[in-house]
């Protein structure tokens, strides 16, 4: 494991701190996604433009300060980190070309790749490394959970050395995130600024930020100085090759107008499809479905403001909810969800049933009691949700009927997401939210766990907790640790987690190259003419 090693970590070795989580989950057969083949991509041509129907407008494309997957997705060909993960979710090099891990866990010390020009033709150096992971520490929901661990970024030649108060085992796994990310930017870019929303979207990767014309498309064209890396193309991994001139992104709202498009030719692909429109798109022979597992729901709420900072309300309301019948509703088919306590799937090595008992009791007396204990007095809880991801507003309807009949009262605010994403940053504005999550390699990435994340998780136990698990390099001690923890998200219940559930991308048939992922690989994708 890299935690461990004095070499220079290689390509042939480049696992990371999930080397066996990585190889555990390829070797059980269940790989989280499609995100690629670790093959050799097909002679493909060049040219064209490839058109991608998403969910709405995105709330900023500043990918580093929101974990939002509409901007990680859009912005994932202009941005690149210094790390990424391949299909199996380990950890490859991307702008960096190897890095070493001191004895005892504090220096990591990352060499960059040579050569590699930002669109504005500026060359990468260590200095844009030190100014960009700076500010991902500030304004990332993802990097305050890092930096609080780190004494010193520092860059000199060709490195950059990261030098931390304790062991942090994740470290690697965070650095490769494309969601909240650590992307690498020019740093009078990063200076201008500072932890203020980005002005200009510069980065390294194979397509170039052209234009934001808002309700209408963010358009991207290819990177013709693109430093692309000679491996084979493997998940966000290995060899980008910016095949289509042009990419667009359309704002979309409406699910049935994102599966027409595709059908008759108008998108190439589309992203967040209804779970019930599968069995019928399935036998669609103008288009081909693809299914990302790993995903859950989670109900979010307010800690750090309001009615949800009782820990005794949170628990009402989550012995309130009967979650088979919110997953039915929401997923329709059985095959595209789980009803079970493990944030994990079964077959990955952090897969545990801990405060199973605490999951999903759904006892109404028990609710109304603890409501009452709570000092509940019916008001309004004020539920932020969207009709643009087609399961948010179906399980919010579900859940809301079941918590009135409870006794509750809801305000159901139905809003576009990207009004979701800036009201949810604002503590005075709402006490719970609907989101989901994706599958990540290593449980350190949950934004749960982040007490800078939207809900506010700051409890004592838990910092305690995770400060054990993130500081721990031995896998079957992390586990251990991995069980405490899910144990005491039921415990304290700062969300509500329904169940798992698989995503569904929509792609034209045959679309050359093209391998569904959680968020959209747009490189090595034949485009139509």
């Amino acid at each position: 494991m890299a935690s461990h090693s004095h070499a220079r970590v290689t390509r042939r070795r480049f696992l990371g701190t999930i080397t066996a989580a990585g190889f555990a989950a390829a070797a059980s057969g269940w790989v989280p996604g499609a995100t690629g083949e670790a093959s050799a991509a097909p002679a493909l041509r060049r040219g064209g433009t490839l058109r991608i129907a998403e969910i709405g407008e995105p709330l900023t494309l500043d990918t580093t300060a929101t974990t939002a997957d509409l901007t990680s997705t859009i912005t994932l060909p202009v941005f690149e980190e210094l790390l990424a993960f391949d299909r199996n979710w380990r950890i490859q090099p991307a702008l960096a070309s190897g890095f070493t891990v001191s004895k005892d866990g504090l220096t990591y010390t990352f060499t960059l790749r040579a050569g590699v020009p930002f669109h504005n033709g500026k060359t990468l150096t260590a200095d844009d490394v030190v100014a960009s992971l700076n500010r991902w520490g500030k304004v990332s929901p993802r990097g305050p959970s890092v930096y609080q661990h780190v004494s010193a970024v520092t860059g000199a030649g060709n490195t950059v050395t990261v030098k931390l108060k304790e062991p942090f085992a994740p470290l690697p796994a965070f650095l490769a995130l494309p969601n909240g990310a650590a992307a690498i930017m020019p740093k009078e870019i990063v200076d201008a600024a500072g932890t203020q929303p980005l002005k200009q979207f510069v980065g390294t990767g194979p397509y170039k930020f052209v234009e934001w014309a808002p309700d209408r498309y963010v358009h991207l064209s290819r990177f013709d100085q693109y430093a692309a890396r000679t491996e084979p193309s493997d998940g966000y991994a290995g060899r980008r090759d910016a095949l289509a001139d042009d990419v667009f992104y359309y704002p979309v709202s409406q699910v049935a107008t994102r599966i027409a498009g595709v059908q008759s030719g108008d998108y190439d692909i589309a992203d967040g499809i209804n779970q019930d429109a599968y069995t019928q798109l399935a036998r669609d022979p103008r288009v081909d479905v693809g299914i990302i597992r790993g995903s859950f729901l989670t109900f979010f709420f307010n800690k750090k403001q309001g009615m949800m900072t009782s820990e005794k309300l949170r628990q009402a309301i989550a012995v309130a909810l009967d979650m088979q019948p919110i997953l039915q509703a929401t997923f329709g088919n059985p095959a595209l969800y789980t009803v079970d306590a493990s944030i994990y799937p079964k077959g990955t090595p952090w897969y545990t049933e801990a405060g199973a008992a605490a999951y999903d009791p759904h006892n109404v007396d028990q609710a109304k009691r603890l409501a009452r204990e709570a000092g509940y007095a019916g008001q309004p809880i004020r539920w932020l949700t969207t009709q643009q991801y087609d399961y948010m507003f179906k399980s919010t309807v579900v859940a809301s009927a079941q918590l009135q009949q409870a006794g509750f009262k809801v305000d159901m605010q139905v809003m576009d997401w990207a009004s979701v994403l800036d009201h949810r940053n604002k503590p005075a504005d709402w006490d719970m939210f609907v989101t989901s999550h994706g599958f990540v390699p290593d449980p350190a990435l949950i934004t749960v766990f982040s007490s800078a994340y939207p809900g506010w998780w700051d409890s004592s136990d838990k910092n305690a907790l995770f400060g054990q698990f993130t500081a721990e390099s031995d896998q079957a001690k992390r586990t251990q640790l991995w069980a405490k923890l899910q144990a005491l998200m039921y415990q304290e219940a700062p969300i509500v987690r329904p169940g798992g559930f698989n995503l569904l991308e929509l792609s034209r048939k045959g679309l050359p190259g093209f391998r569904a992922s959680y968020w959209i690989v747009p490189w090595n994708v034949q485009a139509a003419r």
